[in-house]
């Protein structure tokens, strides 16, 4: 959707409206008193979850201010410039002051590999508060899937995330954030407290929220790991219940609904408990471990050690094992199998295995290898919709639609479709992709078949992929990322499965 100004003003002139950005505007005050700290404790939530106390956040952001007070800008490639040159490759310097009042310089905040983007959420908070023209406050840490829809939905651009390997290039990220944010300020007319006001109450209500109820069925188990961090994370999963949510390092193609199982490291060892992804796996440049997953409904469960799974027929053999959940084989999920190995270990100790949540056990047999985009199409997606009913006639493959000025567009699949030129039309459009296992995929492919779907006035949505399929009814006359029903090729061979795609696709819903 583009900004709405007409929607905006009516927002800027409610009480909510008004509250938020008069709280973005109180956090401008160049004196920081008690007062301004306590406001700043309530603006980040990532003050209070995601660093080891709110004040050493507070204190960061205020050695930021009070360091580049004194900077002047006069556009924003100068305040870019500073922040490149000053601050990330020099960091900032932290004086102290000894029992005969001598001040003397003691370290330099900002000079480890990964203090700088790991305390982004203060450190643009300490900016904003110094020079607000320039800087906004970024309080998307752990949250960029969010951020990534907000840019998506009001058409900001933002640039390929940088690798977890390229640590300056993730410490100056913020840098096309803030050019991105700040361009759009400046387009549509907004102050500085009025943007924040737009990030962090008015864009959310778009985009999709942190859901754990309702929380689709399973489809992969995977292996996440605690303690890494230190005892906070024992602290953490020990006092875990059912409603505790959490952001945790995962694999980027884990989705929301899998199931995940804790284990800890030294001096534990063992897998602790099981828990659910409630939301898909992404990547965030500003979280130490990169891939990112949030996870939720801890479940207690008998420890399995390390020494246990080592000795164990089935799973010794894993090489996530033998490689004591190091490196690239710590990132492959469980088979149904592995997964139900270790369920029985847990019974065998006491533990109540009905109520954990289990992996589907029927099996997908596919008669040819695929290796590109089209064996998907010829091998999954056109048998399928022959299952639904459909026959070759009710589709168009690559139909020509015009999407903007000479702009030519090949949905892959236009179902029930009227090709005439200038009256292009169908109710529904299926976009095929070879894989989709990781978020920003998914997220393109979202947004693109999106606009097949409406453009067309679709009735539904559908994206495919080696890893099974994904149904969007119509929300609200348009189409939500999250309001989808997903299902692999392997759980399509169950009759339930196939009945719920059935009823949502089938042609007799479609074109009948």
């Amino acid at each position: 959707m583009k900004f709405n100004k007409f929607l905006w003003s009516f927002y800027a002139g409610s009480d909510r409206g008004k509250s938020a950005v008069s709280r973005f505007s109180s956090l401008t005050n160049s004196h920081i008193d008690e007062k301004l700290r306590e406001r700043a404790y309530e603006f980040c939530d990532e003050f209070k979850s995601q660093y080891p106390s709110p004040s050493l956040a507070v204190d960061i952001a205020e050695l930021i201010k009070n360091f580049t007070l004194s900077a002047a800008f006069k556009n924003q490639r100068d305040a870019n410039r500073y922040y490149e040159k000053k601050l990330v490759k020099k960091g900032v310097p932290i004086d102290a002051t000894d029992n005969r009042g001598k001040t003397e310089t003691v370290g330099a905040f900002g000079m480890e590999d990964d203090e700088w983007y790991d305390y982004i959420a203060a450190i643009s908070l300490g900016l904003y508060w110094a020079h607000p023209d320039f800087f906004l406050p970024y309080d998307f840490r752990a949250k960029f899937n969010q951020l990534e829809e907000i840019h998506a939905q009001f058409g900001m651009p933002l640039p390929p995330v940088p690798g977890k390997g390229d640590k300056p290039a993730r410490s100056l990220y913020y840098l096309a954030i803030n050019e991105a944010w700040q361009e759009f300020r400046q387009l549509h007319g907004l102050l500085p407290a009025e943007m924040c006001a737009f990030l962090y109450d008015f864009a959310p209500n778009f985009v999709t929220p942190l859901d754990t109820t309702d929380l689709p069925s399973p489809s992969k188990a995977w292996l996440i790991t605690g303690g890494i961090a230190g005892s906070w994370d024992f602290d953490f999963v020990d006092n875990a219940t059912e409603q505790s949510v959490s952001c945790w390092s995962g694999n980027t193609a884990v989705r929301r609904g899998d199931i995940v199982l804790m284990y800890l490291v030294r001096p534990r060892r063992c897998i602790h408990s099981i828990w659910r992804a409630c939301s898909d796996g992404f990547v965030d440049p500003f979280f130490h471990y990169h891939g990112t997953v949030w996870i939720s409904g801890c479940m207690k469960t008998e420890p399995v050690t390390f020494t246990e799974l080592v000795q164990h027929p089935l799973l010794s053999k894993k090489s996530a094992v033998r490689a004591h959940f190091q490196g690239p084989s710590s990132k492959t999920p469980f088979t149904v199998e592995e997964y139900e190995a270790i369920l029985e270990m847990m019974k065998d100790k006491g533990q109540d295995v009905s109520s954990l949540p289990r992996l589907p056990s029927w099996k997908h047999e596919l008669s040819a290898e695929l290796y590109n985009e089209r064996d998907v199409e010829v091998h999954l997606i056109e048998p399928l919709l022959k299952r639904l009913g459909y026959k070759e006639t009710d589709w168009i493959r690559q139909m020509p639609v015009r999407m903007g000025r000479g702009e030519r567009n090949y949905p892959d699949y236009a179902v029930g479709a009227k090709a005439r030129r200038g009256e292009e039309n169908a109710k529904m459009v299926l976009e095929s992709k070879y894989q989709l296992s990781a978020r920003p995929e998914f997220i393109d492919s979202f947004y693109q078949v999106k606009s097949y779907a409406l453009r067309l006035q679709c009735r539904v949505m559908a994206m495919a992929s080696k890893e099974g399929i994904w149904v969007f009814p119509p929300e609200n006359g348009s189409f939500d990322s999250a309001k989808h029903v997903h299902k692999t090729w392997g759980e399509l061979s169950h009759p339930d499965a196939f009945h719920q795609i059935l009823c949502l696709i089938g042609r007799d819903k479609i074109v009948g």
